[in-house]
């Protein structure tokens, strides 16, 4: 009687394991899929707002070198910019962002350039004042996708 029941069990035993498999297979392949999505949508979102933020930034800068500050619009959309990014980005960007509004400013106080100043200034070695946002903004983002990498394998 031993027997038959040791059969019994071990036929039920098998039955239990080979039933739930295919769904703890399904459970940790969809966990897998929707991190993946999670990450990747995650790494789009900072995408759009770090190149609208240098997209803007850029044309500001140029603005600010040429021009005196008539409309204060460029510079609020800016600090709503910092804001955005304040949400959700690492510190090191944070700091490059604010770092750049407050260049940026400062640029709007300083005598306007001429052309040829510009050109100088533009020509020069470490001219471009979003290098650092763009720098940190690259390595957050390349830790993101690493991230979910890591979680995925």
């Amino acid at each position: 009687m031993d027997n038959t029941l040791t059969s019994i069990l071990a036929a039920l035993g098998g039955s239990v394991i080979g039933a739930t498999t295919p769904v703890l297979s399904n459970f940790v392949l969809q966990r897998s899929v929707t991190q993946r999505e999670l990450t990747n949508r995650e790494i789009a979102q900072r995408e759009d707002l770090y190149s609208e933020f240098i997209r803007q930034g850029t044309a500001c800068y140029v603005k600010a070198l040429s021009q005196s500050l008539e409309n204060i619009d460029e510079i609020v959309a800016m600090f709503a910019l910092v804001n955005r990014i304040r949400l959700f980005a690492s510190g090191s960007v944070l700091e490059a962002a604010e770092s750049f509004v407050k260049t940026l400013v400062e640029k709007y106080g300083e005598k306007n350039m001429s052309i040829d100043q510009i050109k100088s200034v533009a020509l020069e070695q470490h001219a471009d004042p979003l290098n650092d946002f763009a720098l940190k903004c690259r390595a957050e983002l390349r830790e993101i996708y690493e991230r979910g990498t890591w979680r995925r394998g």
